[in-house]
């Protein structure tokens, strides 16, 4: 079983002006960060406003995703869909384009049962042969998996891991501790230090996208026991998180990448454009600490 250790951005989709996926932003914010010595990418998720792309949009952006990366990092894709069956379908095409792992978020909306959920990632697993990662991020699917359930969920055939979006460390710490071979990766920026006290080696994010660089610092200090400094470090980029989240998480990252020179476009509607003052304050706050 292969273990995901280190820093994965949960990258964004650029769009052009006309609203298409942009490839050429694409590959400049994918070599921005295979430079900085990112271990790969997670493609596909919230950051990347999967649920405003089609099913075809999604396999395109995987396609195009591949071809840049070109076997240089690991992918992890969302593969997660309402149905079960386009769920497969977007699993198969993954497995066709033989990335490192598959990932889906669980089906929201209705309120299915614990079993269905089971069955949802059961279904999945005999379906193709990719290692798959748990997609927990109750805030947003308003699915509690409690301690039981992601127990039995780790006991399905092909499951290596679980991206936690949550703040319930006290969860993650436990299912690091019963299941040590697995890969937990920690989902919240800010919390990236307390992630890795707590056992988790790898972590998805949203901020990753335009410093990276911040969190394999964060991460080496942690490795060499240089808590002050780390701290320091976290603290840092809980400043900028709180700016984020204030403006826009998506919005926020597409606008950072643009004042770093790679114009990704907007976050398509429902979403808007950032105001002028909160473009204002944003650029401010990346200025005083990144």
């Amino acid at each position: 079983m292969k273990k995901f250790t280190g820093i994965y951005p949960a990258l964004l989709t650029p769009f052009d002006h006309a609203g298409n996926l942009n490839a050429v932003a694409l590959e400049k914010v994918i070599e921005h960060n295979i430079n900085k010595g990112v271990r790969g990418f997670y493609v596909g998720g919230s950051t990347g406003e999967f649920l405003l792309l089609s099913m075809e949009e999604r396999k395109e952006l995987l396609v195009l995703v591949t071809a840049i990366v070109s076997k240089r990092v690991d992918i992890i894709v969302n593969i997660g869909a309402f149905a079960t069956e386009h769920t497969i379908d977007l699993a198969r095409h993954a497995e066709s384009l033989d990335v490192a792992a598959i990932s889906a978020v669980p089906p929201f909306y209705f309120k299915f049962n614990l079993s269905e959920y089971l069955n949802f990632y059961a279904d999945i697993a005999k379906a193709v042969s990719l290692p798959m990662v748990i997609y927990n991020i109750p805030v947003l699917t308003g699915v509690h998996l409690d301690q039981k359930a992601l127990e039995q969920l780790f006991a399905i055939e092909h499951v290596v891991g679980m991206k936690h979006t949550s703040y319930d460390l006290h969860q993650m710490q436990r299912i690091i501790e019963k299941f040590p071979d697995t890969s937990v990766f920690g989902g919240h920026d800010e919390l990236f230090l307390p992630a890795y006290s707590l056992g988790a080696r790898a972590a998805i994010g949203s901020t990753f996208n335009f410093m990276a660089e911040k969190f394999i610092t964060l991460e080496k200090l942690f490795i060499a026991g240089e808590m002050e400094k780390a701290l320091i470090l976290q603290g840092e980029i809980n400043k900028i998180v709180e700016v984020l989240t204030e403006i826009g998480v998506f919005k926020g990252v597409k606008a950072a990448l643009r004042f770093q020179g790679i114009d990704c476009g907007e976050c398509r509607k429902p979403f808007m454009p950032l105001s002028l003052a909160e473009e204002e304050k944003w650029h401010k706050t990346l200025e005083k600490y990144c």
